[in-house]
């Protein structure tokens, strides 16, 4: 079964998937003269600008991108990426930054199509996403694939979104405890489920309205990420000397990867492959899931899009990279080999040694949480989108009642099914993407003219 379900997961995330996503991203480049270029500094601008929220119906900007940012940028950041460059060599960090720059238009094309075609709800919020812009701005005929892609995105909201992280969290907390103290076998059901527990509490009180989760993300994704980008500095920084050499791994191994890995990874294409895939799910552009944070949001859909190609740059260029580098510049890998697991923290343990437990450990914990929080306001606009809002709540008690048998195990099997569900998301959404990709030029042309008009 395993096998059958990883052969069609390989063919979800294969090389069409990822063809399909690259060239969509080339196209909107091509016909928006590269506006996420052209604009990033506008667009730093607009993601750190704090603008109030219109009404108390609605998240502020910036709590609308912490929110898409905390449910991106989940252990895959760090897990994900140590597998990319084990599996596919230092040249997948060089591919991860090419989809990094194709992806980021994407992402502004998602929001800005999300946030123009988005509704406002019978309790004042707004709602919005792929399937809204499918459904209000497509002929009916497409209808379907607005259904497709929410039940597809609840299918994830359970996997990706909820089961491995919380998996994540009881793992990371008993490997915290353990190095404190011995731990009795028997008593490691009792720590694991009363992670378990305490997710679900805590999963409770943030998700039971749009405001609480934009209040927590905005608060919860600043800290984690710095802290994150501060231990991997330092840990860069104490093997300085290592980075030239790093640089040029990078370059060179995204075309002669045989070079640099001592012949264990032999094709270019491999790289490309894990760098592509893995850039693509960390940042979560072509998936249609950030788009329903930022509809959420106050702002008009110039100034939400500008702040997702940010979103992209931060989660990618930003955060992986230092991952990567981090695990480059310390030098302990094995290629060819998938320990995604342990090559991050071992990197991390020879610059601090052992003790960098007590803060890499919460680090995975709130990565893993914040991305649960992310996922679990996605679903639920998935389900209302189903079934009405009245769904939400029976999918609210489904969401939190999950994490409880998560932190005892996470089989394979449903971590393979999820991500399948979750590469299902693409087809739908792309195809809308590109069916509207008139629209999107001419968002940007609207850009380019207030900008004119102010003399900048």
């Amino acid at each position: 079964m395993i096998d059958v379900l990883n052969k069609i997961n390989s063919a979800v995330w294969g090389t069409p998937t990822l063809l399909l996503i690259f060239f969509t991203g080339v196209i909107f480049s091509i016909r928006t003269k590269f506006f996420q270029m052209r604009f990033f500094v506008p667009a730093l601008k607009a993601f750190f600008k704090k603008t109030p929220a219109k009404d108390g119906k609605q998240m502020t900007a910036f709590q609308s991108a912490s929110t898409a940012l905390s449910a991106t940028m989940g252990t895959g950041n760090i897990i994900g990426v140590a597998g990319a460059v084990a599996l596919g060599g230092p040249g997948a960090v060089f591919w991860m930054w090419v989809s990094a720059a194709v992806c980021m238009i994407i992402k502004f094309a998602e929001i800005a199509l999300s946030v123009r075609y988005r509704e406002r709800t019978s309790d004042g919020t707004y709602v919005g996403g792929a399937m809204y812009y499918i459904k209000n701005a497509l002929p009916k005929i497409f209808m379907p694939l607005s259904y497709v892609f929410c039940i597809c995105g609840v299918a994830a909201a359970f996997g990706v979104g909820n089961m491995t992280q919380v998996n994540t969290m009881s793992n990371s907390t008993l490997s915290l405890v353990k190095t404190i103290t011995a731990v009795n076998p028997q008593y490691e059901f009792f720590i694991k489920i009363s992670v378990g527990v305490f997710c679900a509490i805590c999963s409770i009180v943030v998700l039971k309205n749009d405001g609480n989760i934009g209040s927590f993300c905005e608060k919860i994704f600043p800290v984690m990420t710095v802290l994150y980008i501060g231990i991997t500095l330092i840990a860069i920084t104490v093997n300085y000397k290592n980075i030239p050499a790093t640089i040029s791994q990078i370059f060179i191994g995204a075309f002669n990867p045989k070079s640099v890995t001592g012949g264990a990874i032999g094709s270019a294409f491999v790289g490309v492959r894990f760098g592509m895939s893995r850039g693509v799910f960390s940042n979560e552009a072509g998936l249609g899931t950030a788009p329903i944070a930022y509809a959420c949001g106050s702002g008009d859909e110039i100034s939400l899009g500008l702040m997702g190609i940010v979103e992209v740059f931060i989660d990618t260029v930003v955060v992986c990279t230092l991952t990567a580098f981090t695990i480059l510049c310390v030098g302990d890998i094995t290629y060819g080999i998938d320990s995604a697991a342990n090559i991050t923290l071992n990197a991390l343990t020879k610059v601090f040694g052992k003790s960098i437990n007590f803060i890499f450990c919460p680090i995975v914990c709130f990565f893993a949480f914040s991305s649960t929080i992310g996922w679990g306001l996605y679903g639920i606009k998935f389900i209302s989108f189903l079934f009405g809002n009245n769904a939400k709540n029976i999918f609210l008690c489904l969401f939190v009642s999950a994490m409880i048998p998560s932190a005892l195990f996470c089989a394979d099997t449903v971590w393979v099914i999820a991500e399948i569900f979750n590469g299902l998301m693409i087809l739908p959404n792309i195809t809308s993407l590109l069916l509207l990709n008139d629209e999107v030029t001419q968002i940007t042309h609207i850009k380019n003219c207030r900008l004119n008009s102010n003399g900048s």
